[in-house]
């Protein structure tokens, strides 16, 4: 969906002092408050900070002075004190820039809403990774209740954007650490959800890592994994060609198949590739880069 519906989800959940808040959000009011006095939020979906981009950040804060204020509500556990909601990453950048005040603006909101708002303010932002994002929707179902609709209409995304994001969280474990590293992108990842089995979606994820293939070639790959001609791995019935069957799939980081001719020794073999770039990938491979 378009970032305006993004951005008009943000100015629902963030309402400045002068605008009467949404119904259930709470008062607000903006105050300047001891950095001190703010603690993290349980509540927080984003799990990655990048180190670089903190340091910029402190930086430009050192400048220019934090310009935009967090979002925090009462610490019900302390008095005086507040829980982030939204800005970590400006909370983190702000205590390396040394600030001993920030401004707030502090928001009366139960568990849900403070869920709701963070994860809005960084999917607004782009901060959110693809396993953070779907782990953060799968709460508001799990501890709120929401349908998918309902989660939907909350972050201004589709209802089948909230299913496929929170499907991600289905594959191996293993996948699942490959793309919240960034080794693999959601778009890469999510065909493999189209194979039934973990060991092939592992195998898969690998051939996809280590060739560099891209969304639209994963999605081929599971294509070609899924067709009849290739639902079980054809067995020839001699030992020695099987094996350098096997040797060639582990060298290309691909689907390899040798045909013996019926009528002699002579025979094909068969490689494939999964879209333009991965094709001219595999011919710099098999002439060694050297394409003179």
């Amino acid at each position: 969906m378009a970032r305006k519906s993004l951005g008009r989800g943000l100015e629902a959940l963030i309402q400045t002092p002068q605008t009467p808040p949404p119904s259930g959000g709470g008062a607000a009011q903006l105050l300047n408050v001891p950095i001190d006095s703010i603690s993290a939020s349980p509540l927080q979906p984003r799990t990655r900070f990048d180190d670089a981009g903190l340091e910029e950040l402190a930086r430009s804060i050192n400048s220019q002075g934090l310009i935009e204020p967090l979002v925090v509500r009462p610490n019900p556990e302390h008095a005086e004190a507040y829980q982030l909601i939204a800005g970590e990453r400006r909370l983190r950048a702000a205590r390396k820039a040394g600030l001993a005040f920030v401004p707030v603006v502090v928001k009366t909101l139960d568990d849900q809403r403070a869920l709701e708002m963070s994860l809005v303010e960084n999917l607004a932002r782009e901060e959110l990774g693809p396993i953070d994002e779907a782990r953060a929707l799968l709460r508001l179902s799990t501890e709120f209740g929401l349908s998918h609709e309902e989660k939907a209409l909350r972050i201004g995304k589709s209802r089948p954007y909230v299913s496929n994001a929170i499907r991600l969280l289905d594959l191996p474990a293993e996948v699942v650490e490959m793309v919240e590293n960034g080794k693999l992108t959601a778009g890469q990842a999510r065909p493999l959800l189209g194979l039934d089995d973990a060991r092939m979606q592992l195998e898969t994820a690998r051939k996809i890592v280590s060739g560099g293939i891209s969304a639209r070639g994963a999605e081929a790959m599971v294509r070609t994994s899924r067709s009849p001609a290739s639902s079980s791995k054809r067995q020839t019935t001699e030992p020695n060609l099987q094996a350098l069957n096997d040797a060639l799939q582990e060298a290309l980081k691909r689907r390899v198949r040798i045909v013996r001719s019926k009528r002699g020794s002579a025979g094909r073999i068969e490689i494939e590739y999964y879209d333009e770039l991965d094709l001219n990938a595999l011919v710099e491979f098999l002439l060694g880069n050297d394409q003179t």
